[in-house]
């Protein structure tokens, strides 16, 4: 089957020339035999002429005799040549001989010559006609056009054999030679054409050289794409690792937010048993991982809003660790359009709790005293701010208390820091005693305080002051043997509305304060736009009674 394929060219061509061969030979043929036909039919015509006037004076005395003997005899010799098939000699009165020759052909053309009297009087007496023998010029017309036609077909014959041989050896044989080493060739070898020693210089040398060109144009980029390949790879065999053992969560949602495919290490990264990885697949994976699914959908939207990764810390499910903290993730995300048209979501999450910790850790020190655990100054402020920026409608506006403590220089000097720290931690607590838990209390440094009363009447702000400085006039117990007593210096400043700056209400404060202390200490005062500083100086004994 496959030398047929190979073959299937030459024997085409050499079919091809059979066929014109014979058909011209035959075009030719039928050529010839027409030609000779029609010569053999005019030669005919010109004979029986001759016939015609070499018994014309004969029959013309015949017909003017009226002798039918003469005529019978004229028509006889006629018919003795071949080319004569019927002939008639008729004088127009009692004369009508007629002599024709048993074989059946088609009827031809009669030639008709008329006779004229012997006597040269030029009067017409009669007629004598000849139908020509029609097998005579189709024999002559065959044996011509055979002849002829074996002559031409040989001719063809011999040219068209020649010029195959030709072909064959010149343009055949070198191409299926091309051909036969160009498909034994595989893909990748290094093996070429060999150039043709005849053909060096023509279009088969040139075709050689061009298929050489492009094999070798093709053994590079099959050596670069096979480079290629073993990187590419190498990179996905590098990808794989990286998606099954990096210590990051990997998964694909739908739309629903429903989970199409993860890494090994997602069930580790939100916290689940290994042993549930697969029972995930198809699970509304927000509500499965996270504390707060309506984040994740939102992140999902955001995703697809604004077609880039979004990112989110997020706290995982009711699954705390051991010291009963809860569990944070690090969740980056972005939309991938399918090739189906519906878009999916590819998703990153890695355990953040660590970081969670210490940045929590980092705040509260930050806002928190570290040794009464009351907000610091910047914390405390931050709030105050925001109340006094709240619509007046809202609440009504705060008041502040500035704090100083009365005779702690003397203890911190007399008992040492340590008792001086003591102190600042059982004041606090009794600061916490005697507000709300609405309220805000902060230490400012040293032995100073603020407190943030909201939403408290006039009549309210005094007495939690009254309830400071009775608690804070209670005697501290340092140890079995030393009991500490301290006060308090209070100034007091309620905002007045919307708009109010924190400066003012710390400047009305602190004079409030001051007039506190040059009062005699342990007391309070209000500053009050429009009435001035009240200042209400009672005695912790007082008081008491």
């Amino acid at each position: 089957m496959k030398i047929a394929k190979k073959r299937y060219l030459y024997h085409k061509l050499a079919k091809s020339v059979f066929v014109v061969t014979l058909l011209f030979s035959i075009l030719t043929s039928v050529v010839f035999f027409l030609t000779e036909f029609k010569r053999a039919s005019e030669k005919t015509v010109v004979m029986i002429n001759q016939l015609l006037d070499t018994v014309e004076s004969t029959a013309a005395i015949s017909a003017y005799s009226n002798n039918i003997s003469i005529g019978e005899d004229v028509l006889k010799g006629l018919l003795r040549n071949d080319i004569v098939h019927e002939a008639r000699l008729s004088n127009g009165q009692d004369l009508h001989l007629t002599q024709v020759r048993n074989s059946e052909v088609a009827r031809q053309t009669e030639i008709i010559r008329i006779l004229h009297s012997p006597f040269g009087d030029a009067e017409v007496i009669g007629s004598l006609s000849i139908i020509p023998e029609a097998q005579y010029n189709l024999l002559e017309a065959r044996h011509s056009a055979l002849s002829n036609g074996i002559s031409s077909s040989v001719l063809i014959g011999l040219t068209a054999a020649i010029v195959l041989l030709m072909v064959r050896s010149s343009f055949s044989r070198p191409l299926m030679k091309v051909s036969d080493t160009l498909h034994a060739i595989e893909v990748g070898e290094q093996e070429r054409l060999e150039p043709l020693p005849h053909n060096q210089d023509d279009e088969l040398g040139q075709l050689v050289q061009d298929i050489n060109g492009l094999l070798e144009t093709l053994q590079e980029k099959f050596s670069a794409e096979h480079l290629l390949r073993e990187e590419i790879e190498m990179m996905g065999q590098q990808l794989r690792n990286i998606f099954d053992t990096t210590s990051a969560g990997i998964f694909l949602l739908d739309e629903t937010g429903k989970l199409l495919a993860a890494n090994p290490t997602l069930s580790k990264a939100i916290r689940l048993p290994e042993a549930m990885s697969d029972s995930l697949l198809g699970q509304d994976f927000p509500e499965v991982a996270f504390a707060e699914p309506e984040l994740m959908r939102e992140l999902m939207r955001l995703a697809a809003e604004r077609n880039q990764s979004v990112a989110q810390d997020m706290c995982l499910k009711t699954r705390a660790d051991a010291a009963n903290t809860a569990t944070w993730v690090h969740c980056l995300i972005s939309r991938q359009p399918a090739l189906s048209g519906a878009a999916h979501f590819e998703g990153v999450v890695y355990d953040i709790t660590d970081r969670i910790a210490v940045e929590t850790r980092i705040r509260h020190e930050a806002d928190y005293d570290s040794l009464t655990g009351l907000l610091r100054r910047q914390a405390a402020e931050r709030q105050l701010i925001k109340l006094l920026n709240a619509p007046a409608n809202q609440n009504k506006a705060p008041a502040i208390l500035l704090l100083d403590l009365d005779y702690f220089k003397e203890i911190n000097d007399t008992y040492g820091h340590d008792a001086g720290d003591y102190v600042l931690v059982e004041v606090a607590r009794r600061f916490h005693d005697c507000v709300r838990t609405s309220d805000i209390i902060a230490r400012l440094g040293g032995d100073e305080f603020l407190i943030i009363l909201v939403n408290c009447t006039s009549e309210h702000i005094r007495q939690i002051a009254r309830n400071i400085i009775i608690a804070l006039s209670k005697p501290i117990p340092l140890n079995a043997a030393t009991t500490l007593h301290i006060g308090v210096s209070i100034g007091i400043a309620i905002g007045d509305g919307y708009g109010q700056t924190l400066e003012k209400l710390y400047k009305s404060a602190d004079q409030a304060m001051y007039e506190v202390k040059h009062q005699g200490r342990n007391g309070f005062a209000i500053n009050q736009t429009g009435s001035g500083i009240i200042v209400e100086k009672i005695a912790a004994a007082k008081e008491r009674a």
